[in-house]
């Protein structure tokens, strides 16, 4: 075997090796098992995907819009249960939508708060959040929620509901979908941060 198919060798053996470590690493992982998420007040979840990584889920929202000058609320809890020996450090939550300003309109907003119950999530510290919108276009909001683990909660993961309350908000001449390519369907995606206790 000469130098050249040596070093041929071994670049395939380091990547295979750097492949079947990485695999290993992913199925170390914790996953989050979800509930039914659900939707309430303006707006529905049509549908929920729980990504690969056993910690994302994207909610798919229908009929969550505000038209010149309405006021649309969205109450969403989300039912999860943490893997034990396991708490949630963060939450990250991010809203793509968007909007249709009329440039002598004031614009839109998306207000949102966040709650936590059960002990298996610990204590939401959020303080509301509010995104103003002066002018037409995409958006993606993202929020990060940190967690405050509950005491004694280390003996073993448990369930625990997440709520959140968003409300859109849109003056005369403007519009606001929280939604992807689909102006008919939303889309909500959060992603759990777990650490081992």
């Amino acid at each position: 075997m000469n130098f050249k198919q040596f070093g041929v060798l071994l670049s395939i053996s380091t990547i295979l090796g750097l492949n079947a470590i990485a695999t290993k690493v992913l199925a170390d992982e914790p996953s989050i098992t979800f509930g039914d998420a659900i939707g309430s007040g303006g707006c529905k979840v049509a549908d929920q995907l729980v990504g690969e990584d056993g910690r994302t889920l994207s909610l798919i929202l229908d009929n969550f819009s505000a038209f010149n000058g309405q006021r649309q609320k969205c109450i969403l809890r989300v039912q999860s249960f943490i893997p034990s020996g396991f708490i949630v450090q963060n939450v990250q939550v991010l809203y793509q939508g968007t909007t249709d300003i009329n440039s002598k309109s004031k614009g839109t907003s998306l207000n949102r708060t966040y709650s936590f119950s059960g002990g298996a999530l610990g204590q939401a510290v959020a303080p509301p959040k509010t995104s103003k919108f002066t002018s037409s276009k995409a958006f993606a909001e993202q929020d990060e929620i940190t967690v405050l683990a509950a005491t004694g909660l280390c003996s073993g993961g448990g369930q625990g509901l997440l709520g959140i309350n968003l409300t859109a908000q849109s003056s005369p001449g403007s519009s606001i979908f929280v939604d992807t390519a689909d102006i008919n369907a939303g889309d909500v995606i959060l992603f759990f941060d777990l650490k081992r206790c």
